[in-house]
């Protein structure tokens, strides 16, 4: 169970109309799962079903899939998305399953870390299943049955409701547990009835060391899940007589990162490394499940989206933790967009940046530089070949390209190759170099409040919003007329404004797509390669008519600029 109030939100140009939507639909999602609180098991359990059926889950799926995911279909609407997220929030009807025993003793034992309990049903379970146990009924049954109307299998338990069930006087082995269910063969990618993983649960805003641990052990194991219960055979052991033996995938034991291989032939149990297990039928269709803390629950979030959202937790020092954990560890993308379009990048960059995390937000930023700096080297590495022959090198000119003295983009090897390409380079040179010497934006009547271009930031959390009244198309605050500076360009759709700000935000206005420039600085954003083509830095100015002139070309080293 989360324990972690409902705080999604968003940053978005939208009308009134919009907004009061986006509002409603808030408001309602809350209400409806505020009549929850102070019902009976019973009605809660229908109430909670009938709320599933309105946001378009088949209820019967789940019904006949006990030990699955169930249906895992994208939620369609913003105002069943809301309900969701509320429901996900308040931990559905957990705490009273618990409270009242209305659990299996199995699931109970998972819950509160109760280690030899765990133990021991599965050794009864096994002492009658027959091996390999990846093809066991049984224990699948024990492993992967769905509590609770959340339907959260005994390892989402554990990162759950886990963390927040105390046991007196009990000795609580929730990592342990964890580590026995994976080697039993319990799912890493595992979902719960609105998608949520075990990344979700363990990896979001209201993370522990435990759930952090477990989670780490869930990643490592999904990395090799597509191959369990597949007939595989080894190769590239040093004891070569195993070499293309024959087995059957079964659990992964995160001490030694290894899964188990039953070996029919041999009728025994061996551990092996992922790189040694090859899948016997090439021609099977098997394909490894992505980074567990990129998969996409049923409102297209991952756990980084509720992490930026500001907390009202005390404990600081584990978002940061949690943070780190998904970005410098596990490489987690920031550039997952869900249902709504949103990417926790987004989510933390323009006026985002207010109402997010402050200190997770500072590490998906030096996540984003980062992932700059890597595709900046690598497309310069793979752009440096001159336009005309493609070659890179050219040894009567020392291996240097020479670059096109006009446009000051476009790279020859030599003065021959310019001369052959210049027919076909000659129309795309006026353009650039138009760019590189400016580009005039419109007057400030067309800038005007009520031009569409008002802005409304709103949280789900706390249900504040922020209604911009004023265009913001100006100098900065401390700039003279005509005084270059350099200014932060975000979009990369051709429908959609670009938001353009300084660094004092003073200085904040949305060009539309019909307006003049808005296809020069779009051209130069999807050039960036330092930000994967979704923003960029250059250099502006406003003159004595109060009309901004940009310089796509001009903004020294967009390294420096980390606002």
């Amino acid at each position: 169970m989360p324990g972690r109030n409902q705080n999604y939100y968003q940053e978005r140009s939208t009308s009134r109309d919009e907004f009061r939507r986006l509002q409603q639909s808030r408001d309602l999602a809350s209400s409806r799962i505020d009549q929850l609180a102070m019902l009976p098991l019973a009605e809660k359990k229908e109430l909670i079903r009938q709320l599933l059926i309105e946001i378009g889950t088949d209820v019967d799926q789940n019904d006949s899939n006990p030990t699955g995911d169930g249906d895992q279909s994208t939620i369609s609407t913003l105002e069943r998305r809301d309900v969701a997220r509320h429901l996900f929030a308040t931990g559905g009807d957990i705490h009273e399953h618990f409270t009242w025993a209305q659990v299996s003793q199995f699931a109970m034992a998972c819950a509160s870390g109760n280690l030899k309990k765990v133990q021991s049903e599965l050794q009864s379970v096994k002492e009658t299943a027959v091996q390999p146990f990846s093809k066991s009924d049984e224990l699948r049954t024990l492993l992967e049955t769905r509590e609770t109307s959340m339907r959260l299998s005994p390892l989402l338990l554990i990162v759950s409701i886990g963390k927040n069930l105390s046991m007196p006087g009990a000795q609580q082995h929730f990592e342990t547990v964890a580590k026995l269910l994976l080697k039993n063969g319990a799912s890493p990618v595992v979902k719960d009835v609105t998608g949520k993983t075990v990344a979700h649960y363990g990896a979001g805003g209201m993370a522990t060391k435990m759930t952090l641990a477990v989670t780490d052990m869930c990643i490592r194991a999904a990395k090799s899940h597509h191959l369990f219960g597949k007939d595989v055979k080894l190769q590239g052991l040093k004891t070569e007589e195993m070499n293309e033996k024959i087995g059957i995938v079964g659990g992964f034991d995160p001490d030694s990162n290894r899964r188990a291989v039953y070996l029919t032939e041999d009728n025994k149990e061996v551990w092996i490394k992922f790189e040694n297990i090859l899948l016997h039928d090439q021609t099977s269709k098997c394909q490894p499940y992505p980074l567990l803390t990129d998969i996409q629950d049923r409102l297209g979030s991952v756990s980084l989206h509720e992490l930026v959202m500001p907390s009202e937790s005390p404990i600081a020092t584990i978002l940061d933790e949690t943070a780190e954990f998904l970005l410098k560890k596990h490489n987690t993308s920031i550039y997952t967009e869900d249902c709504d379009g949103c990417s926790p990048l987004q989510m933390v960059s323009g006026l985002g940046q207010y109402f997010s995390e402050r200190a997770v937000s500072k590490l998906v930023m030096e996540a984003a530089t980062k992932k700059g700096r890597e595709t900046r080297k690598a497309r310069k590495q793979e752009g440096l070949s001159c336009a005309n022959c493609n070659d890179c090198f050219d040894e009567s000119n020392g291996g240097k390209l020479l670059v096109c003295s006009r446009c000051k983009v476009v790279r020859y090897c030599g003065r021959d190759c310019q001369v052959q390409h210049w027919k076909e380079h000659k129309k795309e040179c006026v353009v650039l170099s138009s760019i590189s010497g400016g580009v005039t934006l419109g007057s400030p009547s067309e800038f005007e409040i009520g031009d569409g271009l008002s802005m409304f930031t709103q949280s789900f959390r706390g249900g504040g919003s922020n209604f911009r009244s004023d265009s913001g198309y100006k100098k900065p605050r401390g700039k003279k007329r005509n005084e270059k500076f350099v200014i932060k360009c975000q979009g990369n759709e051709d429908s959609s404004p670009i938001l353009i700000y300084d660094q004092t935000r003073t200085s904040q206005f949305y060009l539309r797509p019909e307006q003049k420039g808005f296809k020069e600085i779009l051209k130069a954003i999807r050039n960036e390669p330092a930000w994967q083509g979704r923003k960029t830095f250059m250099k502006a100015s406003f003159d004595e008519n109060g009309i901004c002139t940009v310089y796509p070309e001009k903004a020294g080293v967009k390294s420096h600029y980390t606002w």
